[in-house]
């Protein structure tokens, strides 16, 4: 017996929007479909049918498809999680759309993308500018305080520079 229930999973998610889902910790689509083979395509289709059902024309099992391809294909590498899928189900749902076609998701999908980029910069700029104000003004130290910055960088270059001679 299985302790999955539908009002547990409605109830988790039923807040979803582009911020919830900028703040999640979960894998992107590209991670999961390496993972999981066809189960992350067949999970995105089965969102876009579900989705459907509060149009007037549900789509079919191949145009969901089609679609689930073209974000795994476009978005793969961006980010992309399950839960940006679902907030862009329920902007989609609450739009003021009467006819859905699989082009006017793409575009939907398109646009959240964009929307999502810009708000990941300004949430990297908010932070850069918060640790300034932290008094961090040095930028020398933030740089080797950053994630990207590894201890032996300058030994790595020159190396680097002495083996091309």
């Amino acid at each position: 017996m299985s302790n999955y229930k539908n009002s547990l999973v409605v109830k988790h998610y039923a807040g979803m929007n582009i911020h919830k889902a900028l703040n999640s910790n979960t894998p992107s689509v590209g991670i999961l479909s390496k993972q999981s083979g066809g189960k992350t395509k067949l999970c995105i289709s089965n969102l876009f049918i579900a989705t459907s059902k509060y149009f007037d024309k549900e789509l079919s099992a191949r145009q969901s498809e089609v679609i689930a391809e073209e974000i795994l294909f476009n978005y793969e590498y961006r980010q992309l999680r399950l839960e940006d899928i679902l907030a862009i189900c329920i902007e989609i749902k609450e739009s003021d759309t009467f006819k859905l076609t699989p082009a006017r998701i793409l575009r939907f999908v398109a646009n959240y993308i964009k929307r999502r980029e810009k708000l990941v910069i300004e949430r990297s700029r908010r932070l850069s500018e918060d640790a300034k104000a932290q008094g961090d003004n040095n930028i020398d130290e933030r740089i080797r305080k950053s994630v990207r910055m590894i201890d032996k960088t300058t030994d790595i270059v020159i190396k680097n520079r002495l083996k091309r001679f």
